[in-house]
């Protein structure tokens, strides 16, 4: 038995060792998540094509080869948009920055030591004829930022069949017009079927921008 743990532990401690801390407990990859206000928005990264909006990936950290995680969206007859993603220090690799390079240079290779953040983006696309400082894209882009934020409180305040969320919501959709905000808020209140169980964000605001679109009254007051 001793011979045995004699030939077997080095060999698992080499492995340890040669693991960084913030690879083994977070891994080297990060679950992006991208969507945008308009379908048809193709992905690119780095110049490699991704596939249309909404879009879920898994993206290595690693840096190396000159990677600049540098996103691009398109879409005929819209402005394109470039941003670069934007990367943190993962607290793991901070505390093991000072652990011995048989550790702390793994993460450095893999990239372990930084991580993605954030990991779920929504693009706002402007078309082409139209001005990012006009009326109906400021309140397009207000609108996705109140209802993509308070997605879970405005499911909360469905949910009671009133609050200070849904109102507040229902207000700005009906551009701060009281009977409208009513209607809104009866609409949302009634479809609180397709409301409720949506699981994420951009699917709870995609099922209520439907609602807007399937009433002939509330038509006028869509998101985009």
């Amino acid at each position: 038995m001793k011979s045995l743990q004699a030939g077997v532990l080095p060999g698992l401690a080499a492995v340890v060792l040669l693991q960084g801390c913030a690879t083994i407990f977070t891994g080297t990859h990060d679950t992006l998540r991208f969507d945008a206000n308009v379908p048809g928005v193709r992905l690119t990264l780095d110049g490699m094509y991704q596939g249309e909006l909404p879009l879920t990936i898994d993206m290595s950290r690693n840096f190396m080869g000159g990677r600049r995680f540098l996103a691009r969206f398109e879409r005929e007859g819209y402005v394109t948009q470039e941003f670069q993603l934007n990367r943190d220090f993962n607290a793991v690799s901070i505390l093991d920055i000072s652990s011995p390079i048989t550790s702390g240079g793994v993460d450095v290779l893999t990239g372990s030591i930084m991580k993605f953040s954030p990991r779920d983006y929504h693009v706002q696309m402007l078309e082409k004829s139209d001005s990012a400082s006009s009326q109906a894209f400021r309140r397009s882009l207000e609108l996705y930022r109140f209802a993509l934020t308070n997605h879970a409180r405005l499911q909360e305040d469905i949910a009671r069949g009133a609050g200070s969320h849904l109102e507040t919501f229902a207000w700005l959709v009906g551009n701060g017009d009281e009977a409208a905000a009513r209607l809104v808020s009866a609409a949302i209140l009634d479809h609180s079927a397709a409301l409720l169980p949506a699981p994420t964000a951009p699917e709870f605001v995609r099922q209520f921008d439907r609602m807007l679109a399937e009433d002939a009254l509330l038509r006028t007051y869509r998101l985009n």
